[in-house]
């Protein structure tokens, strides 16, 4: 049968998981870029009925109305082409007003029709590599099929590449037990032949020894006999082997014994002989061996007395000689000092001597300190005057620089410069303003675009608005008079009416009380729904990097914190450590060996993420699990055994146990011991 072979099966599974994968990957970019475009198109919405403004494309259908109706006015020239022309001008303005008071909300919207146009060929292009990705998955498998065709009729319905997979192994396992039973079968024939030759062989031998078997004995019960005949005639040959072992054993004793009589009476003659040849002999027999042996016991302990005796007398002559000597060196000395000896001892003149060596050891150290003292102020008097030069040459090219005739002078045209660059910086936040303030990229576009606006329109709406913003104060001035006066009439009648309009006021105050109320309560809904909405996105977009420092911490911690999460916070994002009991600290409320571990954790990550997209370079760590248990420092050095797959890790530490563990932990780890400075 034609069977698809491994490499092919194992090349149709690399080929469909690697297509799979892709697959995955564009189906997750479609989802991503399919959120994208619904969230820049719901801030398009959102901009346009916020804030009103209309798009470029309808203000331009705007100004087309305007113009139309303008056009049909000056053919006409009646009241209702006049009307019509007014609202389509009033519109017109109205429009292009709110636009211009909208400028930044404008360019937003802009921004976000330009990011929701890129979102969408983005979208449209991942979804054709998501196409392109699927057809292949189904070429591999169309080719799996025609490949599989020839063993379908094995299957109940097609099967799959796992299943194909499982098959082939199953067939070969078959294969080669069916291999394994006929080779077994023929083992067995070629057994059962030599069984009968051998019980052929065995029959004739015992017959040539005497022993004929049974003629219904089978070849077990044959092979008993013979092996028990056998058995008997090899114990009778080991008896007779003992025997005779045994009798030469007993000569070999009979010839030792007679040696060992021939040599006691040999050294006794030998005794005797050495004893009459020495002190030991002037006895009329030689002394006992015992005897002899204690007194040669006590001859040793007598050798090292004489020796300390001998070594004393030594010892004494020598420092005889030494007093002698050193009563000549000190007599030489006095003389060579001019030192009266007088009746004085020559342990006297020793202190002495050694006295004045003193006096003069301490004039020279006190000559040494002042000619040091000497040479530094002499040094300082040099580097004073270097200074001075030094001053004098600064101060001639400073009033050169600036051509005046002094210090006092220069000093003014320095805060001239200061208050230059004082200006300086006021114009560059002027320009900094201007730009803010018009949402340009620079002041060059900013000038371009207050030179589009028309200053004419400008300073003629900039009137009618003084205007009427004049009315309306007169007018806000007459109201208040007026309401002033009415409140006098109000006072002036009294009587029931004051309860009815504190009662209407305080039913007032309620209102805007629930009012605020409401709206107060709006926008905590809105910002608490925002906070949950940023933290989601903000746990669900974690980098990588946060998730490779989670994973280094709560290996390190060895599970006491399940991760890190970054919470944002007035001074920027603080880093939060999730405990397994379910609680939460702060980085700066954790205790010191945990912060060890968190900023380990931090640097393993930090390293992953450099040599994920650079060179690798050494990372070096030193003595940074002083705290850890041993625990800890086992899986921490786990996290620097995977690192150096991909670079080189070194740490420095002064604790024997660490060596310890690491070369229990790692044993590829090579550890170098330097060599003691002291």
């Amino acid at each position: 049968m034609q069977c698809p072979s491994a490499e092919a099966l194992q090349g149709w599974k690399t080929a469909r998981d690697e297509a799979q994968a892709a697959a995955m990957r564009h189906q997750a970019e479609v989802e991503r870029l399919t959120t994208l475009v619904r969230h820049c198109e719901a801030e398009v919405a959102s901009f346009a009925s916020t804030t009103g403004i209309v798009s470029d494309h309808e203000a331009a259908d705007i100004r087309t109305r305007r113009e139309q109706t303008w056009a049909a006015h000056r053919r006409v020239l009646d009241a209702d082409s006049a009307d019509a022309f007014e609202a389509a001008l009033r519109q017109d303005d109205i429009v292009n007003a709110n636009r211009f008071s909208h400028m930044s909300e404008l360019a937003k919207l802009h921004q976000s029709g330009q990011a929701l146009a890129l979102a969408r060929v983005d979208h449209d292009h991942a979804v054709e590599l998501s196409e392109r990705v699927a057809a292949a998955v189904a070429a591999i498998d169309a080719d799996i099929a025609t490949a599989v065709q020839p063993i379908a009729s094995c299957f109940a319905r097609p099967p799959s590449l796992s299943e194909v997979d499982a098959w082939t192994s199953r067939r070969e396992k078959a294969l080669e037990a069916s291999t394994t039973v006929r080779t077994a079968e023929r083992d067995m024939r070629d057994a059962e032949t030599d069984g009968e030759a051998a019980a052929g062989r065995l029959a004739t031998a015992m017959a040539t020894a005497g022993l004929p078997p049974a003629s219904d004995a089978g070849f077990a019960a044959m092979l008993a006999s013979a092996q028990t005949v056998l058995d008997r005639e090899a114990e009778l040959r080991r008896l007779r082997g003992e025997v005779d072992e045994r009798r030469r054993d007993v000569a070999s004793r009979e010839r030792a014994a007679g040696q060992a009589g021939l040599d006691e009476r040999t050294w006794n003659e030998t005794w005797s002989t050495t004893c009459r040849g020495c002190w030991l002999g002037e006895a009329e027999e030689a002394p006992e061996i015992g005897t002899v042996r204690e007194v040669l016991s006590t001859i040793t302990d007598l050798s090292p007395t004489l020796e300390k005796r001998a070594g004393l007398i030594d010892r004494i002559e020598k420092m005889e000689r030494d007093q002698l000597t050193f009563c000549d060196e000190v007599a030489a000395l006095t003389r060579l000092l001019g030192i009266d000896a007088g009746s004085d001892s020559a342990l006297e003149l020793a202190q002495r001597v050694g006295e004045k060596v003193r006096n003069a050891a301490a004039a020279r150290e006190r000559h040494s300190n002042l000619t040091k003292r000497f040479d530094d102020a002499g040094a300082r008097q040099r580097e004073l005057a270097e200074m001075t030069a030094a001053h004098d040459e600064q101060k001639k090219r400073m009033t050169a620089f600036f051509e005046v005739a002094s210090l006092d002078d220069v000093a003014l045209k320095l805060a001239d410069l200061a208050r230059r660059t004082d200006l300086v910086e006021q114009r560059r936040q002027a320009e900094e303003d201007i730009v803010e303030a018009l949402r340009s990229a620079d002041l060059e576009s900013a000038e371009s675009m207050l030179n589009a606006v028309d200053r004419a329109a400008l300073e003629t709406e900039l009137a009618e608005l003084k205007a009427r913003a004049d009315d309306l104060d007169k007018r806000c001035h007459e109201l208040f008079a007026a309401k002033s006066a009415a409140e006098d009439r109000v006072e002036a009648i009294g009587g029931d009416a004051r309860v009815a309009m504190i009662e209407e006021r305080r039913r007032t105050t309620l209102l805007e009380i629930e009012d605020g109320a409401m709206r107060y309560l709006q926008l905590r809904a809105g910002i608490a729904a925002t906070q949950q909405a940023l933290a989601t996105y903000r746990e669900r977009h974690r980098s990588s990097m946060m998730t490779c420092a989670s994973e280094a911490f709560r290996t390190i911690s060895r599970g006491a914190y399940t991760g890190l999460v970054a919470q944002p916070g007035k001074d920027g994002d603080a880093l939060i450590a999730v405990s397994a009991e379910g609680g939460s600290k702060a980085a700066d409320k954790l205790s010191k060996g945990t912060r060890f571990q968190l900023y380990l954790a931090l640097r393993v990550a930090g390293y992953h993420e450099f040599v994920r997209a650079r060179s690798s370079v050494p990372f070096i760590s030193d003595d940074i699990m002083e705290t850890f248990d041993d625990f800890r420092a086992e899986e921490a050095f786990r996290l620097f055994a995977e690192m150096a797959q991909v670079g080189q890790v070194i740490y420095l530490t002064h604790h024997q146990h660490l060596c310890e563990i690491v070369q229990r932990v790692c044993p590829a780890a090579r550890v170098h011991r330097l060599p003691d400075s002291r």
